[in-house]
């Protein structure tokens, strides 16, 4: 016996990737053909076991979805702008 996650669909497909989350956490989708797609996960919709899943990206005809990723909060300064901090290396 065993827990099922997920229901797996012509509609929805194949499982390609599970990570734990957190609310505070983002979430990075990458197609076959390029398209990435970055979320909040706090912005994700909870729903109970067992289900077709929650769509959380369209992609184009043909494509294919390779990828996902954890991506977790960052503390400090460079979240606030999104851009890491930069230090010069001494001479």
């Amino acid at each position: 016996m065993g827990l099922r996650d997920i229901k797996t669909t012509e509609r929805n497909g194949s499982v390609i990737g599970i990570c734990r989350v957190r609310d505070e956490d983002e979430v990075m989708m990458i197609t076959a053909k390029g398209q990435i797609q970055r979320i909040a996960v706090r912005d994700v919709r909870v729903i109970g076991r067992n289900t077709q899943g929650v769509r959380l990206m369209n992609l184009d005809v043909g494509d294919t979805l390779v990828a996902v990723k954890r991506i977790p909060k960052i503390d400090g300064a460079a979240e606030s702008n999104g851009e890491e901090e930069f230090t010069e290396p001494e001479a």
